[in-house]
């Protein structure tokens, strides 16, 4: 068995900081290949967001960077590998996603400040961030067949977008010594922020007793927002108690089934719902 963690993601969901904290727990060596591609983009005098776009075209930047990956996943072991596509190239190692809200995942690349990537303010960040996650889909799927931001690719999904590195990195290697034990994980973890109802329902805040916070809440993906099926008392439960990730099973991510239901949640839901969400605990 390959000792190996893939960390994929969305862009600001911070990959790079799990992987400092994951080192930490593990003592694997890391490779990011982030750090490639700003390399190659460097060398060219471009932008990452420029280089995503001539990569449409210009397959040697991909192959450069695929080679690299094989190859450590051929020779080496006990690795960290901070990379979009490292799960498919290799097939044996641990499949992590990390899921971030994209306001909060624009946030992190704007405070960043990378001079490379050019972000004078907040929402050029995040207009920046959907332009070249929009040209990384395209690309990655024109040339290996994948939609590599679609959940069931991975073993492992982990919501970054309110819980620090340190408590990411923990349940990433408590699922990871899980899966090497032969045990069983769910495979789904969010934060109850994160999520929208689709019920408008009588919020009740009261009290979290009776719950079983380990049984998972039931979500279904519609045009890259969460929603809750079923489960909406625990997970204002949850959030009540102060849990920042619960587990959770997801229906489907072809929600063309679920359009309706998720067109159906009106302003005043996500209002109400947002309000129980912030309560004071």
């Amino acid at each position: 068995m390959k000792h190996i963690i893939t960390l994929s993601g969305d862009i600001g969901s911070g990959k790079s900081s799990v992987a400092a904290e994951l080192q930490k727990l593990t003592a694997y060596d890391i490779i990011g290949t982030g750090k490639i591609q700003r390399a190659i983009a460097e060398r060219r005098g471009l932008t990452t967001l420029e280089l995503n776009k001539i990569s449409e075209t210009d397959r040697s930047v991909d192959d450069e960077i695929d080679n690299y990956v094989i190859e450590i996943g051929k020779t080496k072991d006990d690795l960290i590998i901070d990379s979009r596509l490292a799960w498919h190239f290799i097939h044996a190692a641990f499949k992590v996603y990390l899921s971030v809200d994209a306001l909060i995942g624009a946030e992190r690349v704007f405070n960043a400040g990378r001079s490379d990537e050019h972000n004078p303010s907040l929402e050029a960040t995040l207009q920046n961030n959907l332009k070249r996650q929009s040209s990384e889909d395209q690309r990655f799927y024109k040339l290996y067949d994948v939609h590599f931001r679609r959940y069931d690719n991975y073993d492992l999904i982990v919501d970054t977008s309110y819980t620090a590195p340190e408590a990411i990195a923990r349940k990433i290697y408590e699922c990871f010594e899980k899966r090497n034990q032969g045990g069983e994980f769910p495979e789904l973890w969010l934060d109850p922020r994160r999520l929208l109802p689709t019920q408008d329902l009588e919020i009740d805040v009261g009290g979290n007793s009776g719950f079983d916070f380990a049984e998972p809440i039931s979500v279904f993906v519609h045009d890259g927002l969460i929603y809750i099926a079923d489960g909406h008392q625990q997970t204002l439960a949850a959030r009540k108690a102060g849990l920042d990730l619960i587990p959770a099973r997801i229906l489907t991510e072809d929600a063309a089934n679920f359009s309706e239901l998720a067109g159906a949640v009106s302003p005043s839901m996500r209002q109400a719902w947002k309000a129980a969400m912030d309560v004071d605990v």
